[in-house]
């Protein structure tokens, strides 16, 4: 018995010196990961294209928390929503409001874009071409940001500069040096997290925010949650976020191209907008 104790004794002192050791120990020194070279102008502007050029057509799913203040009035919608997408210029959105599967309907095509929404206390209508709207169309969800979210920014054209810091960020201007838009890319993996829109007065627009990437089928990664806070003139700010349960890759027929797609005629609406240079214009009719 005494030789166990003994033997136990040893044991617990050993235990001891052995953690007394470690915690005396020199710290591991981490080695610090290499830190990438910054891109230039031309290799920031080169990487947005090659990644708008291999999107595939995409089919989404989830939810969307819009808030928005119309005829002196804040609506609140929580609904569910699909997407699909044909980069860089067809987006169809579909919203489950009021009971009515397309209460909400946004779309856009290379020459156009639409959006609606059908309560009784609303029934509205918006539409307008690309070649007249201008870079903001004034919608809190925008065709334009949603493809610009599935990574179809468009760094075509115009006077572009870059600047280094936390972000990337290219800053778009105009030939008058009017700042319009500012794109923020994380560097590491060159993906844009951010995008600023700008009035022709310089004043934000509008802010969207993309995070949260899932993979797609085919390997690619689309985010998964995208905010949009958008000012209006009496100081409000109107907002969509949306977040999407699946994401993935399709290949869309002809038919079905066309039924999303193609703008339907505003029927049954009670107001009906024209939107030029991003501001609002009603008609009587079309």
């Amino acid at each position: 018995m005494c030789f166990i104790l003994s033997a136990a004794k040893n044991l617990f002192a050993l235990l001891a010196c052995v953690l007394l050791l470690a915690g005396c120990a020199a710290p591991v020194q981490k080695q610090a990961l290499p830190s990438l070279p910054q891109k230039t102008l031309e290799e920031a502007i080169a990487s947005l294209k090659s990644q708008r050029e291999n999107i595939r057509p995409i089919r989404a799913a989830g939810h969307c928390l819009l808030r928005y203040r119309l005829n002196d009035k804040d609506h609140k919608e929580n609904f569910p929503v699909k997407i699909w997408t044909s980069p860089p210029a067809e987006i169809y959105l579909q919203g489950d409001v009021a009971f009515d599967a397309t209460g909400l309907v946004l779309g856009s095509n290379a020459a156009e874009f639409w959006f609606w929404l059908k309560p009784k206390e609303i029934s509205s209508f918006w539409w307008g071409k690309w070649s007249q709207a201008g870079l903001w169309q004034g919608l809190v969800i925008s065709p334009i940001v949603l493809l610009e979210a599935f990574g179809a920014v468009d760094v075509s054209a115009g006077d572009w500069s870059l600047t280094h810091g936390q972000y990337d960020i290219l800053w778009l201007h105009n030939e008058n040096g009017e700042l319009l838009k500012r794109v923020f890319i994380e560097p590491d993996d060159y993906v844009v997290v951010k995008i600023e829109y700008f009035d022709s007065y310089e004043i934000i627009a509008a802010v969207a925010e993309f995070s949260g990437r899932k993979k797609t089928n085919d390997g690619s990664f689309i985010p998964s949650r995208i905010k949009i806070n958008a000012p209006a003139l009496d100081g409000s700010v109107n907002s969509a976020e949306i977040s999407l349960s699946s994401v993935r890759t399709v290949q869309l027929n002809d038919q079905q191209r066309k039924r999303l797609f193609v703008r339907p005629k505003p029927e049954g609406f009670d107001h009906i907008f024209k939107i030029v240079n991003g501001r609002q214009v009603e008609q009587v009719n079309e």
